[in-house]
């Protein structure tokens, strides 16, 4: 029978007569075998193609074993003439819907033969009359709908309109031409491999793309590039929120946008951008180190030769919501009370909340500024990543200081809350303000060493600075042109600015990070700023735009000379570089490397400059995987054992970002200025306001009686001269007997009627490091 049909199509000249002989793949990408073939006997009973018995009477096809819902391929490339749909999933023997072939496709192909694929499942017909397909296209998917007693799949192969049903397998009673790809051995599935498949990379679409026999193999996690690449049959549907990974996660066809990765870095570094100035809570002149952890926020007191047991806990846990972005990364350290000890304020979800070190402990934390709240729309990165704490009108507290949607504003502390409120630049969000790479780079510095703390951010032609004044801030000053247009915009510069003081002048200086590499600019003590000086070729083309480089830039003086020297990760360790007047010399810190495991932002983040000892310099500080470590500083070099602290590991949960990115540790650079009449002790004696002077006309309160040039002290006409230094003193205001000291200058407060032991103590700890490195 097999040998006439073949002949007969042979014989035919039809349209088809040119087209080469089209041949099959299995249609269905599993191995399930044939059960029951062609029955090539003419009488009764039944022979397969291999004169073997695996057939049924009269049977005129070839019936696959595949289980319900097995997904049916087309057996070659061809065009749909005809279909069936409706009947339902299990027919029976004797069933008539659909012809008895119930729910089934219908194939011609380019040589004119034709296949059938019966007893699909009732719904699943993916094709329709006049649609073409290829080869290996899903077309249904497999059941056992018409006259059909169990699931399998049905396959028919006619060589014509018109012919009568044949076997496509070859064998001794079937014919001499498989009609097959690939016939394999005995009841065996046919290979998958279509015969005009072109090798091209899989995707999902129900084919097999790269001829390889598999159908949709290379399914891999769904990712946001309108595709199905996980082959569900479903394109992007797992659109998440936007992260910084290079990724569009939300399939918004754009990666990164919206800031993620300068908040990113806003949130793992706000011990970098909102440096406290002190961390020292027992007032003991050495930097004591802060975080917080699941329970709250725990201080390790320094002591002599490492650290002390930690105080009791600020609640501020995770159980209560400060594993809260929006809470933790508000974390800030300074004196609010200006009682010399070093307090810690966040902003909780209802405001501003402090606790105020008592020198043993942390009192109980009371709110401090309701502003700031939830409800009031400070939950949000641009706002919240603001706050800092900073003495702004020069009373000794330090104040509260944010930018909110209209501006950048202070409110004064008067010891138990912020409460004046300073109106600061209008820097809002309609002007532009609202982008991290400008709000990003708001600092509070002291450009003119009048003791309070001016502020500067860069917009989109540069540096705009602002003084503090009497009551409030005054007129913009333009600093470098550190402009959008000029690459600023990238965070691997803008977010490097720092107001450090490098030449020791009591006076903010500017340093940064281009592509070229870092540099500073001197102040001039007026809110101005000199010619660039550079420090270092620490150049993009380098690879310093590596953020596990350029955000480890740290501040602090570690020769106690005074002077802020910088200090930033290589991928080898440490480097440091220190001012001498006229340029930066460089010395090499811990081998912090990447190959050591720095790269890691859990690590690098935390690296900071502070004077853990009280000797006057700083040393270089950070978190291991094992614990918090300081490498103390030799002046012109570090410690190569470094003093630990068994807190903070891995082990202890502390790689959460909600802990190490809250890490406080910081020392300030202090310097001794003449006694002026302000209620502090500025010349570190211990004894406040002492000296008083025949009140002279300078503008200053000379007699420490709190009036200032009372008394005829300014005759008619005669302006004050400021030249003239308080107390009588000629300026400038630096000690020509103490000179400029660092660190040491822990000035506590003191009754005005004489020093207390304790000052006198510093006092001297002061004058003797300030000989000695003299």
């Amino acid at each position: 029978m097999r040998a006439l049909a073949i002949a007969a199509l042979l014989s035919l000249i039809p349209a088809a007569a040119g087209a080469q002989r089209v041949l099959l793949r299995r249609p269905y990408a599993e191995t399930y075998r044939l059960n029951y073939g062609f029955d090539h006997r003419s009488g009764s009973g039944c022979t397969d193609y291999a004169c073997m018995g695996a057939c049924y009477d009269g049977h005129t096809g070839s019936d696959f074993g595949t289980p319900l819902g097995t997904t049916v391929l087309a057996g070659a490339d061809g065009r749909v003439i005809a279909r069936n749909d409706g009947c339902a999933n299990y027919g029976g023997l004797g069933n008539t819907c659909g012809g008895r072939c119930g729910n089934y496709v219908q194939l011609e192909h380019a040589d004119g033969t034709r296949t059938i694929y019966c007893h699909m499942r009732n719904g699943s017909i993916r094709v329709n009359n006049g649609d073409t397909v290829t080869c290996g296209q899903p077309i249904g998917v497999s059941a056992s709908s018409g006259n059909s007693t169990g699931p399998h799949l049905h396959l028919g192969w006619r060589p014509s309109a018109s012919g009568a049903s044949d076997d496509p397998f070859s064998g001794s009673c079937g014919g001499p031409i498989s009609l097959w790809v690939e016939q394999r051995a005995y009841r065996e599935a046919p290979s998958t491999s279509c015969r005009a498949c072109t090798p091209s990379t899989e995707v999902c679409n129900g084919m097999d793309d790269d001829c390889d026999g598999r159908v949709d193999e290379n399914a891999v996690a769904e990712i946001c590039n309108g595709g199905d690449d996980d082959c569900d049959g479903r394109v992007d549907e797992n659109a998440t929120d936007e992260v910084c990974n290079g990724a569009d996660d939300d399939c918004d066809g754009a990666a990164d946008e919206d800031d993620v990765c300068e908040i990113r870095l806003l949130h793992w570094a706000p011990s970098a951008y909102a440096s406290p100035t002190s961390t020292d809570v027992d007032g003991d002149g050495r930097a004591d180190v802060c975080a917080r952890g699941f329970s709250g926020v725990r201080c390790w007191p320094s002591v002599e030769g490492g650290w002390a047991t930690d105080w009791p806990a600020v609640p501020w846990s995770d159980g209560t919501g400060w594993d809260d972005v929006t809470n933790f990364a508000t974390i800030r350290m300074g004196d609010v009370d200006g009682d010399g000890l070093a307090d810690v304020c966040a902003r909780s979800d209802h405001g501003v909340v402090c606790a105020r070190s008592n020198g043993a402990g942390f009192d109980e934390p009371t709110m401090w500024q309701a502003a700031l709240s939830d409800d009031a729309g400070w939950n949000e990165p641009r706002y919240y990543t603001t706050i800092r704490l900073a003495d702004v009108d020069g009373d000794g507290r330090e104040d509260l200081c944010a930018r909110g949607p209209e501006g950048f504003d202070c409110w004064s502390s008067d010891g138990a809350a912020f409460t004046t409120p300073i109106e600061g630049p209008r820097w809002s969000d309609e002007q532009g303000w609202g982008a991290a790479r400008h709000y990003g780079t708001i600092r509070v510095a002291d450009l003119d060493g009048d003791g309070r703390a001016d502020v500067c951010a860069r917009r989109v032609a540069g540096i705009r600075c602002h003084l503090a004044v009497d009551g409030g801030f005054g007129a913009p000053l333009d600093g470098p042109a550190l402009g959008d247009d000029a690459g600023w915009g990238e965070r691997s510069h803008w977010s490097t600015i720092r107001f450090p003081d490098v030449n020791a002048d009591g006076r903010a200086d500017l340093c940064a990070r281009d592509a070229a590499g870092l540099f500073c600019h001197l102040g001039d003590g007026a809110g101005g700023f000199g010619e660039r000086l550079d420090v270092a070729a620490l150049a993009d083309d380098m690879g310093w735009s590596d953020e596990s480089n350029f955000a480890t830039l740290r501040v602090g003086d570690l020769d106690g000379d005074g002077a802020d020297d910088l200090c930033v990760r290589a991928n080898m360790g440490m480097r440091c570089f220190a001012f001498d007047g006229a340029a930066f010399a460089s010395l090499t810190g811990p081998a912090w490397s990447d190959d050591a495991g720095w790269t890691a932002a859990r690590f690098h983040q935390t690296i900071r400059l502070v004077d853990v000892d009280g000797d006057g310099l700083a040393d270089l500080c950070s978190r291991t995987a094992t614990d918090w470590r300081c490498h103390a500083s030799l002046g012109g070099g570090f410690a190569e054992t470094p003093v630990l602290l068994d807190e903070m590991t891995d082990a202890g949960g502390w790689d959460a970002q909600r802990y190490w990115s809250t890490i406080q540790s910081a020392s300030r650079t202090c310097h001794i200025v003449n006694e002026s009449c302000n209620g502090r002790d500025d010349d570190c004696d211990g004894a406040i306001d002492e000296h008083a002077m025949q009140e002279t006309c300078n503008g200053a309160d000379d007699d420490c009686d709190g009036e200032v040039d009372e008394a005829d002290a300014c005759p008619p006409g005669v302006a004050p001269d400021a030249g003239v230094g308080p107390d009588g003193s000629t300026a400038p205001t630096m000690n020509p007997a103490l000179g400029s000291l660092s660190g040491v200058c822990t000035c506590r407060a003191a009754t005005p009627s004489g020093p207390s032991p304790a000052g006198l103590a510093w006092a001297l700890l002061a004058l003797v490091l300030w000989t000695r490195r003299r």
